[in-house]
């Protein structure tokens, strides 16, 4: 049986979200981080209520969550700039 973050990631069309609200941003400014990145941060710290702090560090140290944002290998170091 596979993880249940593995298993949801799966299901969640990553390609529609990168492209349906694209319309909607700016392309001056600061760039934007990766859509799947930063939408699964935002969901990993709704479904386990984690604080800003919390869900970075956490990510660090677990690789379902780590995989859930898109990575394919597990990183010690946040790969996208943050503020904690």
């Amino acid at each position: 049986m596979r993880p249940e973050l593995v298993q949801l990631a799966g299901r969640i069309d990553w390609d529609w979200l990168d492209e349906e609200p694209a319309g909607c941003f700016s392309g001056q400014g600061r760039p934007a981080g990766p859509v799947r990145f930063m939408t699964g941060m935002f969901l990993l710290k709704a479904v386990y209520k984690l604080s800003d702090e919390r869900v970075w560090e956490r990510w660090v140290h677990d690789p379902y969550f780590q995989s859930f944002t898109g990575e394919t290998f597990f990183r010690h170091p946040v790969p996208h700039q943050h503020r904690a």
